[in-house]
């Protein structure tokens, strides 16, 4: 059964309500706390039985009441920020070690984060997670949707387009998706769930990042070949060797990675995901018999999106419990082993020819390194001189791509990947031991930064960088931040 138990946050003079599951850690608590507050966990005091709260402490042996205040002290990150010397920065080619380093925000001109307006943060990782497809987010900013939208789906979809055109602005640091939230609500009433004591529950991340995608297709069915995976399937009998194997055809947004004791990779994963075995009936055998769905793919997408399936349903705690064991995935995917045989020549030519423009453009960038700014130049000079530069080598490295994929085999579909490459660019990780509890972050690459070194973290509103080592650990194995949704895009696309 549920433990969850609704506390006040009492900070700076005001009050925050919040739904706390005792099953959860103290840093879990630290986690939701600094959604409301802005202040980090690391930088928080919260005042509980016995002292200060503990990260590993158990929240169901720190003597929490129902609607209890609890006080918590700490300084909120943009007074630190503040505080910070600007002449001070380090680029991210200085910080690469420090993995999880705070920078400078406004120094490197971070995107905008999204206010938590109580248990919403599943939502507001979904919303960054669909901000880096570049093409919705430009069908959303082309089109008009009128003063009065009657369909709630899209009322959605006019209200995620406004978010965007928000966020894009660069007027505003911390977002707030009031009119998002209360539309989402409106459209799919499983986040409309309340507690018994009338605060709005978490809800699954990956459902909503599915929910309002699929929303979008709906009013914009154009954007489908940019993430419709199309698999051709193999179903036979397991009982019966003599029943003729059906082949088939399906479509599917996303791949699954799904985990058990032997999955320590995605690939592992991805492959336990296109095989199934069900259950149905055989008119050869006259009753039900056992049959094996096997998939491969026939047609890639520009953007993958992948599932780790990490929720099952506890029938002891009544709720989606988490599985923790660390899956590590790539920041290069190559899917030509889950690619139908009768597509893979194609494939590894494209693949072939978009590595050796991808070493060339790694030499090109190597000699840019070496490229030392004038020591007379202030730290924001050199910082827009680097700026320039790799804004010349980027467009460099997209001419070149673009030129090799017109050579490719006559050209290829748009929306479609030509090659079995993908690379990573953003993730929505969860933290906690259960879906419908604990704390959700996105972590998007920034696609300006040629060396994949610098990602941004969203935890709700308070944006910063990490690096590559960060990310590289969301693989799991603990209760702390484990990667639940992926999404990739086609190399050199």
């Amino acid at each position: 059964m549920s433990n969850s138990i609704p506390i006040k946050i009492k900070h700076a003079g005001k009050v925050y309500p919040i739904d706390v599951d005792l099953n959860e850690s103290g840093l879990t608590l630290k986690m939701q706390v600094s959604s409301l507050t802005n202040v980090p966990p690391e930088r928080q005091k919260i005042l509980v039985r016995g002292g200060p709260l503990k990260d590993d402490a158990e929240l169901s042996k720190v003597g929490l009441k129902p609607n209890q205040a609890v006080m918590v002290l700490g300084t909120p990150l943009e007074e630190v920020l503040k505080k910070e010397d600007v002449s001070n920065v380090q680029f991210i080619e200085d910080r690469a070690k420090e993995s999880g380093a705070l920078v400078n925000a406004d120094l490197l001109n971070a995107p905008s984060g999204l206010s938590n307006l109580g248990n919403t943060c599943y939502l507001n990782s979904s919303i960054q997670l669909l901000h880096t497809i570049t093409e919705l987010r430009d069908q959303l900013s082309n089109t008009e949707f009128g003063t009065v939208v009657q369909d709630s789906e899209l009322l959605l979809v006019a209200n995620v387009k406004a978010l965007f055109k928000r966020m894009d602005s660069g007027n505003e640091k911390k977002v707030v998706p009031l009119n998002m939230l209360a539309s989402a609500r409106n459209a799919f009433p499983q986040f409309q769930e309340t507690t018994p004591e009338g605060f709005h529950k978490q809800q699954d991340a990956e459902e909503a990042y599915s929910q309002i995608l699929s929303a979008v297709l709906n009013k914009f069915p154009n954007l489908k070949k940019y993430l419709d995976i199309e698999l051709k399937t193999e179903t036979r009998c397991l009982e019966d060797a003599s029943e003729e194997v059906q082949y088939g055809f399906e479509e599917s947004l996303k791949l699954n990675c799904h985990i058990n004791s032997h999955v320590n990779f995605l690939m592992d994963g991805l492959k336990n995901g296109l095989k199934e075995t069900i259950e149905k009936h055989s008119d050869n055998l006259n009753r039900n018999a056992k049959y094996e769905i096997t998939r491969k793919i026939v047609r890639l997408p520009k953007y993958l999106t992948v599932h780790f399936v990490r929720f099952y349903w506890k029938r002891e705690t009544n709720k989606k419990a988490k599985i923790m064991r660390k899956v590590q995935f790539p920041f290069q995917l190559d899917v030509t082993d889950l690619v139908d045989s009768n597509e893979r020549e194609n494939l590894i030519k494209a693949r072939d020819a978009i590595s050796q423009v991808e070493k060339e453009n790694e030499e090109e960038y190597r000699q840019l390194k070496r490229f030392k700014p004038s020591q007379e130049l202030t730290t924001r000079e050199q910082y827009e001189k680097q700026n320039e530069e790799m804004k010349k080598m980027r467009t460099k490295c997209h001419d070149k791509f673009n030129e090799m994929l017109k050579n490719l085999n006559g050209g290829y579909k748009e929306g479609e990947n030509p090659s079995s490459l993908y690379e990573l660019g953003g993730i929505i990780a969860h933290q906690g031991a259960s879906a419908d509890s604990g704390h959700y972050q996105a972590f998007i690459r920034d696609e300006e930064d040629l060396t994949g070194e610098r990602w941004y973290k969203f935890n709700d509103d308070i944006v910063t960088v990490v690096s590559k080592e960060k990310i590289a650990a969301l693989a799991g194995g603990s209760e702390g931040d484990s990667a639940l949704v992926l999404i990739y895009k086609g190399v050199g696309v």
